[in-house]
């Protein structure tokens, strides 16, 4: 089944996904009522991120790509990303080390918006950027790291056992973050740098086909 007018079911479990982020923000505005409301927040975020998985998956293996599914995917995996991350930040998870949720979630915004101007800058130029590895590992790290970190806003033996798997995952996810960013960027360096390239040849070959028009008149 190839790409069609209508909505695919990728695109569906997309805004599926969309839908969801609205709720758990809610669940975690409410959590100061109700005890353990964080655990449906930290339910929530898992099905919603497992939803990421599950659309590329069921798009890549039936064919069912569509051009609103890839506008829709990465701003869906974006704000989900970014939701958990600024409940990370304004519910202060990790107190044990200060300002680490600010700085680490700065460095993971940093690079999304990084990449995002690659890829923009890839797609003028008729070149798509594949994911590579250490950007999937930088992603499930950073989805499992904010689930674990959800489920620990309690103060059972449990929920920090929780918390200092979510603190390593975390890590890891921001270094997987650095390492991913600087790979692309090293990689797909020649878009950036041949454009420029391009541009000081249009301009050489214009001025000289300028002065040899002047030479003939």
């Amino acid at each position: 089944m190839g790409k069609s007018a209508s909505m695919t079911l990728p695109t569906k479990i997309t805004l599926v996904r969309l839908i969801m982020i609205p709720l758990i923000l809610v669940c975690y505005c409410l959590q100061p009522l109700y005890e353990y409301l964080f655990i449906i927040t930290a339910l929530l975020f898992i099905i919603a991120s497992m939803t990421d998985y599950l659309d590329g998956h069921i798009a890549r293996k039936y064919n069912m790509v569509s051009d609103l599914g890839k506008l829709l995917d990465p701003i869906a995996d974006k704000v989900l990303v970014a939701t958990g991350l600024f409940i990370l930040v304004d519910g202060n998870y990790i107190s044990e080390i200060p300002y680490m949720e600010l700085i680490c979630s700065v460095i993971i915004i940093a690079r999304e918006f990084m990449i995002g101007v690659l890829r923009q800058v890839a797609a003028l130029k008729g070149v798509a950027l594949a994911a590579d590895k250490l950007g999937k590992i930088k992603t499930a790290t950073t989805m499992f790291g904010l689930t674990f970190l959800l489920c620990s806003a309690n103060d059972l033996l449990v929920f920090k056992i929780f918390r200092y798997v979510g603190i390593v995952l975390f890590l890891l996810a921001t270094l997987f973050t650095v390492l991913s960013g600087v790979n692309y960027m090293v990689k797909n360096a020649k878009l950036l740098i041949g454009e420029s390239k391009e541009k000081e040849v249009e301009v050489y070959e214009s001025k000289t086909q300028v002065f040899e028009e002047e030479d003939k008149e």
